[in-house]
């Protein structure tokens, strides 16, 4: 695992276009990777921003944690969400607010924030396989491609050019990105994630998420399983934002990378219906654009 050289990140952040959540949004962060923090210190600082607060409630409320009386005090709603899903949405609700659309004219930012969605509701279905928890999976999901967005918003011009050449690997776009900025994607997302205070083993789990293989000596038991499961998170999600024709042909891709993980087709689509029914419910709330459909069924192949 490689990171960008400290004096060239410190230049990045200079810039001020590093996506990143900042002030309040940050301290909550950092406060629930502590092992010590308490609930009060957490309702303190959801409390002081009004945004936040709002975000917090909404969810509190939403189909997904109802209940019978509507939630009104951000302390009730924090315990009816979880201490880590609070940290979740702030993350979400942070990074986005900033960062919906940009200055590279090929970058997709509706689709990246979609896909992300996606892949943090899949991560967090798979957390029993990942052995963490549900939070932190989603939170790791979430922010498993960041350094794409960040690329992207330090270098709107080149890095667009990058991403519009036709049929190169991810591979290729990787070595693609060295060549032109000294450091790749995964490299920048993992020097972020670390500042923000993430545990090294998510950091590493991310960092090799998208190519698997290169990771399988490092970290223990539990890096591995979370790699695998975010490996299986980007799948399920580039298939949430395919069109219909392509959704068929990624099935034999997602089948493999689930079979990593010990499972099923049928577990697979089981699953599947979930996952598409919390996406759209986080993407209600978030305002992100989703999409209603079914996993197609093709038993063919399993390779």
């Amino acid at each position: 695992m490689k990171f960008v050289e400290q004096s060239s990140y410190l230049k990045l952040k200079a810039s001020g276009r590093l996506p990143s959540p900042k002030g309040l949004s940050l301290s909550i962060i950092k406060l629930l990777h502590r092992d010590n923090y308490s609930i009060a210190e957490l309702v303190r600082l959801v409390k002081s921003d009004p945004a936040i607060s709002g975000e917090v409630l909404k969810f509190s409320n939403s189909a997904s944690f109802a209940r019978a009386q509507p939630v009104v005090a951000i302390s009730d709603a924090i315990t009816t969400l979880g201490a880590r899903q609070v940290g979740a949405i702030v993350t979400a609700f942070t990074i986005l607010n900033d960062n919906r659309n940009g200055t590279c004219a090929e970058f997709n930012y509706d689709k990246f924030w979609s896909r992300a969605l996606a892949s943090a509701i899949s991560a967090q279905a798979l957390a029993k396989y990942a052995k963490f928890g549900a939070e932190e999976c989603f939170t790791a999901g979430l922010l498993s491609t960041l350094g794409e967005l960040a690329l992207a918003s330090i270098f709107p011009q080149r890095y667009g050019e990058i991403i519009s050449m036709p049929n190169v690997s991810l591979r290729g776009r990787l070595d693609l990105e060295r060549e032109a900025f000294g450091n790749d994607h995964r490299e920048l997302n993992a020097t972020i994630l670390m500042e923000w205070g993430l545990p090294l083993e998510i950091v590493t789990a991310v960092y090799f998420c998208e190519v698997p293989d290169e990771g399988n000596s490092i970290g223990g038991a539990r890096t591995q399983g979370l790699k695998l499961s975010l490996n299986l998170a980007l799948a399920f999600a580039e298939i949430c934002v395919a069109d219909d024709e392509s959704r068929k042909t990624k099935l034999p891709t997602l089948y493999s990378k689930a079979a990593n993980l010990g499972i099923s087709i049928e577990e697979m689509h089981s699953m599947a219906e979930q996952i598409i029914s919390n996406w759209n419910d986080w993407g209600a709330q978030l305002k992100i654009l989703t999409g209603e459909f079914e996993l197609p069924m093709d038993n063919s192949e399993q390779t």
